[in-house]
This record gives C-alpha cells, structure tokens and sequence, in this order.
C-alpha cells in the first residue's frame, strides 16, 4: 500500500513529464505562463506537486519564475544556443573519443542505415528526429550512460521546435556530407580525425544558428 508521501512523489513525477513534453515539444512556447491552479485541476491533482514539478523544471532551465508573474516557459536567447552548442562539442567530443576503439561493424551498419534514412527524409521534423538518433548511435560505444543521458538533456534543453529549426538552418545536403566523413572516420578507427571532424561540423551549426538569429532580428527569417 502506498504511503502519503509514495502518493505526492508520483504525482509530482506525473506533472513534471507532462509539462516537460508540452514544453520539449514546442506546446507550451517560450514565455507562456504556466498556471498552478489550470495545471492541478487539469491534472487532477493540488498545487504541491505542481509546484514541485515546476521547481524540478526550473533546475533544467526549463521554467523560470518571476516576482509577480508566476512560471513561465523559458525564453532562450541566442547566446544561450550558443552556449549549449559549447556544451555539445565539449561532451559530445568526448563521447565520440571514448566511443571509436570499441565501434563494432554492427555500430557502423546501424549508423549507416540511419544516415541513409535521415537523407531520403524530406521534412525538418524527421530531420531532427533522424539526426539525433544518427548522434546517440555515434556515442552508444562509449559505454558510459551518464555521459550520453547528458547529451540528451542539453539536447532537451534546446527543444523540439529549435532543434528543427537548427536541423533546417543547419543544411540538410551539407549536415548529410558531415556525418558521412565522421562516420568514415569512425570506420577507420580514426580517433583523432573524428573527433576533429564532429567538433568541425557543430562549430559550423552554431554559426549557422548566430546568422539564423541575426537574419530572424532583422525580420527576415
């Protein structure tokens, strides 16, 4: 039987996956308001979990709360993307050094399978989604889950509507070629020109971000 608190925690857990999938998935926007009192009578629940829940959001840079205006949705700025692009060559680097001596042939048809279906896909959506399985294929070898659910959560952080976004300003034809040369390099067991490659071809993505930004200030993205 649960206990009280068995009860809270799960109904913190439940409102804390909802609203994370509402704002990763783009239903929630960037600096909507989050009410307590709509979100507990939608959900069924009082306003401690939800208030819990935001409080776990915020840790994530997800929600962040202003004096006098409650929860809101956070809005990220360019210099956050930036930022979280840093963050991406950082580990993702890393993951992809660790991940190169252990690739078996098995790795590299798997990741060249996925390749062949993020080129033949024709919508941003599947761009993303494709793209950043093509990314967690690279990086499964390296055999250290703390380090890849990292990956995933700066991932998350940049949401679902932004990372397709950055998939569409990335280039398609141009992201296909970079991918094809890491994963070649991968197969030759080249560590270092791997690395140097995968650490190339995020560079370039946030190049590609700063000028979309510049472009969308200027109204004309």
């Amino acid at each position: 039987m649960m206990n009280a608190a068995t009860k809270k925690t799960t109904a913190t857990d439940r409102v804390y996956l909802e609203l994370r999938k509402r704002i990763l998935d783009g239903a929630l926007a960037e600096g909507s308001p989050i009410r307590q009192d709509d979100i507990a009578a939608e959900l069924g629940v009082s306003k401690i979990p939800v208030r819990e829940a935001l409080m776990r959001l915020q840790s994530e840079g997800l929600v962040s709360f202003t004096p006098n205006a409650g929860a809101t949705v956070t809005v990220l700025t360019v210099a956050d993307y930036v930022e979280m692009l840093d963050m991406r060559i950082a580990i993702e680097c890393r993951a992809l050094e660790l991940a190169v001596p252990n690739m078996a042939a098995s790795d590299i048809a798997h990741a060249r399978a996925l390749l062949d279906a993020y080129h033949a896909a024709i919508t941003e959506e599947g761009w993303s989604e494709l793209n950043a399985r093509f990314h967690e294929c690279l990086y499964a070898p390296a055999n250290r889950p703390r380090l890849v659910a990292l990956i995933k959560s700066v991932q998350d952080q940049m949401g679902k509507i932004m990372r397709q976004r950055v998939s569409a300003v990335a280039g398609h034809e141009r992201s296909h070629r970079d991918h094809v040369k890491i994963l070649d390099a991968c197969e030759r067991g080249d560590v270092d020109e791997a690395v140097a490659l995968l650490r190339r071809h995020i560079e370039h993505t946030q190049r590609e971000v700063q000028a979309y930004f510049r472009r969308k200030s200027a109204g004309k993205a």
